[in-house]
């Protein structure tokens, strides 16, 4: 009989997903809406961090997380803990994230022999890793987050049945059900201020990658040509005050003022008052912010990069641009604000788009049949094996 893994007949899975990081962000955001939407499909899904650490916190309020200290890849306490706890609670899948987590991940699952749970080592970033050992060797399955990620490590020469994408996904249900009631409070104050204004939003971590720089250039250009237009920053991060003092040198007193950096915040209340939310990162393998402003009806300009033409190919209000050129963005962006009276999403709820193909429960049906069939394959022993490979293998076009 053929059963679907999106219905809840199988066993439920026991996953632990390790991050050893001490900061948090939109990946560790990801990680616990995983970790709930697995939940609430029947599994168990318990996050491995470091006590103390942000990340570890805010999983521990929101969902079931256990304490590692992951000092390093030699932290003999931490292989000692995590071997006994695949051990005592029966771990069906062990996720990994970052190379310390994923060297004691694989060493702690590895000596428990034929018994030892699945190994995933996620990936979500763009940028160009120092080895690909651990993602060709201490893992069963390596999992990214846009096909853009996996051409890459496919170009790295790692087996093509070896790399699995899983798109990430938002919580719809809960979007749709914010909706009605969003208040601005936070940032009231600001929204009054800007009544009758232009607004352009950006949500990120000021670091090199997401492009503050190149959005202060395309600002020089769109502030002279809109009067009334506004920019607010969300986020922080090394480069915050590095940004704000360029900002004044560039734009002057008058510009800088213009401009609103409001830390990290929730987005939601941003997004109801932004004209269009801007993307100027160099570098971006699947950006969940652009889900956001698409299911706020809020269109998004971002450079032509990474696992943005994916996204664009199925959402409506994505505009891409030419990489790394401000004038470009500036361009676009001008035209858009333009035109009074667009109806972008006029056909149909925006949300809808993104909830058939980017929803979380569409990313954890799509994990749970991966997770699943690579769990056979272990047990038969052919998970590192080609399932295309025929005897003698000269006339195979997949003999990697």
């Amino acid at each position: 009989m053929n059963v679907s893994y999106s219905e809840p007949t199988a066993a439920p899975l026991n996953i632990l997903h390790l991050d050893c990081t001490t900061g948090y962000g939109g990946q560790e955001r990801d990680h616990i809406a995983e970790a709930k939407g697995m939940n609430s499909r029947g599994h168990r899904y318990v996050i491995g961090a470091r006590p103390g650490t942000p990340f570890f916190e805010e999983a521990r309020s929101r969902t079931e997380t256990v304490g590692f200290s992951m000092k390093s890849n030699f932290d003999l306490e931490s292989f000692s803990n995590l071997r006994q706890y695949l051990i005592r609670e029966k771990i069906d899948v062990l996720v990994t994230t970052s190379y310390i987590d994923s060297f004691l991940g694989y060493v702690s699952a590895a000596s428990l022999g034929n018994n030892r749970p699945l190994i995933i080592r996620q990936r979500h970033l763009l940028n160009v890793p120092k080895s690909m050992i651990p993602f060709r060797q201490f893992c069963d399955r390596l999992v990214v987050v846009s096909e853009a990620l996996r051409i890459f490590f496919l170009e790295k020469n790692l087996p093509f049945w070896h790399v699995v994408t899983i798109p990430r996904g938002i919580a719809i249900k809960e979007k749709k059900e914010a909706k009605e009631i969003t208040v601005l409070g936070h940032n009231l104050d600001l929204a009054q201020k800007l009544v009758g204004k232009k607004i352009l939003l950006q949500i990120g971590i000021f670091q090199r990658d997401k492009g503050h720089h190149l959005m202060l250039d395309a600002l020089v250009i769109l502030f002279r040509r809109f009067q009334d237009l506004h920019m607010v920053f969300l986020g922080i991060g090394p480069l915050f005050e590095e940004v704000r003092d360029r900002a004044r040198r560039l734009l002057g007193e008058s510009g800088f003022a213009r401009l609103h950096f409001m830390g990290s915040q929730d987005p939601g209340p941003y997004l109801a008052i932004a004209d269009l939310v801007l993307l100027p990162s160099v570098r971006d393998s699947f950006p969940l912010v652009v889900l956001e402003a698409i299911s706020a009806k809020k269109e998004v300009v971002a450079f032509r990069v990474g696992g943005l033409p994916e996204m664009g190919n199925v959402l409506p209000g994505i505009h891409l641009v030419t990489p790394k050129d401000p004038v470009s963005l500036a361009q676009k962006v001008s035209s858009l604000l333009s035109v009074s009276g667009r109806q972008v999403f006029k056909k149909e709820d925006p949300c809808n788009y993104v909830e058939r193909a980017f929803s979380i429960e569409a990313c954890n049906i799509r994990t749970e049949m991966i997770y699943r069939n690579a769990i056979l394959l272990l047990k038969e022993g052919k998970i590192a094996q080609n399932p295309y490979a025929s005897k003698g293998g000269l006339a195979d076009p997949f003999l990697s």
